[in-house]
């Protein structure tokens, strides 16, 4: 491939726009047409746990959003050239940021060769220069500390925001799809979540995004940050972003699947299964009140069941309505 000072000169224009995911991965490809004059290239951002990972730029512009096609189930949507230059910009600055930490804390990672690639600043550099972005200002820090919470960008126009959210772990999937508001702030989206799982609010709950961990209590994660301190279009602002949520010792993706007219209401659009008993606390016991459940008429089976929250439960269990019930009473 050409040096990349080559491939592009004068203004750059942004076109055919996309990001691509998988909905059982932290992973994403942000692709993307760049033309010059007569010239066109394809570039592709991997954004990897909210950061990039790899940017690559493909002569045929094609190419670049053919990455994750190959025989997968690949969730893809559409992003205005606004949407792929702030999506961009966020997966690199944390990209930066991560890479200064570990040149300054395990300097010992670089020199063997195990940090991050070492043609990825150039390539971020250039490709801020052709997006137009500004170029990335390193945290102040103090030695060996902890990376310090990225600075949250400024709220957005409220929009209502369509979310897929799944359970992690179980094989049979587990999930719901929501529409809230986007100026709803991680506590109030946690009180959403309790009740489209029909779970407690007061659990241990936990977020992890682009921008840091944010959670009810500070001390719950290095860094962390009150979750009444941050609204949900802060964070994620067009399709395909996508974070983490942890309710007790339950894992969770969410992802935007698109933005939509602005709700009166958080609802409940679709969905399948219940979630497991509150008694449950983990994949394994889940799955052991599953086999329980199967022969409940087992002596042995039946204090399994009890034990774990069991009784009367019915894994397979979802009713749209019932949801839009205990929404409508967060109100």
């Amino acid at each position: 491939m050409e040096r990349w000072p080559k491939l592009l000169h004068g203004p750059v224009e942004l076109s055919d726009c996309v990001v691509q995911g998988r909905v059982d991965q932290d992973l994403v490809v942000l692709a993307a047409t760049l033309t010059a004059g007569k010239r066109s290239v394809g570039v592709e951002v991997v954004v990897n746990g909210g950061e990039a990972d790899v940017i690559e730029l493909h002569p045929v512009p094609a190419d670049a959003r053919a990455v994750l096609r190959g025989g997968l189930q690949v969730t893809e949507a559409p992003l205005t050239p606004e949407e792929f230059r702030s999506q961009v910009e966020a997966a690199l600055i944390v990209s930066a940021d991560s890479a200064a930490w570990i040149r300054e804390t395990i300097p010992d990672l670089v020199k063997l060769g195990r940090g991050p690639r070492p043609d990825l600043p150039e390539r971020a550099a250039q490709l801020r220069r052709w997006l137009g972005l500004p170029g990335y200002e390193p945290l102040p820090r103090i030695p060996t500390a902890e990376p310090l919470p990225l600075v949250l960008p400024p709220p957005a126009p409220v929009t209502g925001l369509r979310l897929a959210v799944a359970l992690a772990e179980p094989d049979d999937a587990i999930w719901r799809r929501l529409e809230v508001r986007s100026d709803v702030t991680f506590a109030g989206l946690h009180r959403i979540l309790a009740a489209a799982f029909d779970r407690a609010e007061r659990e241990y709950h936990r977020f992890e995004t682009a921008y840091g961990g944010f959670g009810a209590d500070i001390l719950s994660g290095e860094g962390d940050r009150l979750d009444d301190e941050v609204t949900l279009g802060q964070v994620v602002t067009s399709p395909g972003h996508r974070f983490a949520y942890e309710a007790e010792r339950w894992r969770h993706w969410i992802r935007v699947e698109s933005l939509v007219a602005l709700p009166e209401a958080p609802r409940c659009l679709d969905g399948e299964r219940a979630a497991p008993p509150a008694d449950c606390d983990d994949e394994r016991s889940y799955e052991m009140l599953l086999d329980a459940l199967r022969d409940p008429d087992d002596e042995v089976n039946e204090g399994l069941i009890e034990e774990l929250g069991g009784q009367g439960f019915d894994p397979e269990w979802f009713d749209k309505e019932v949801v839009d019930e205990r929404l409508a009473r967060l109100s």
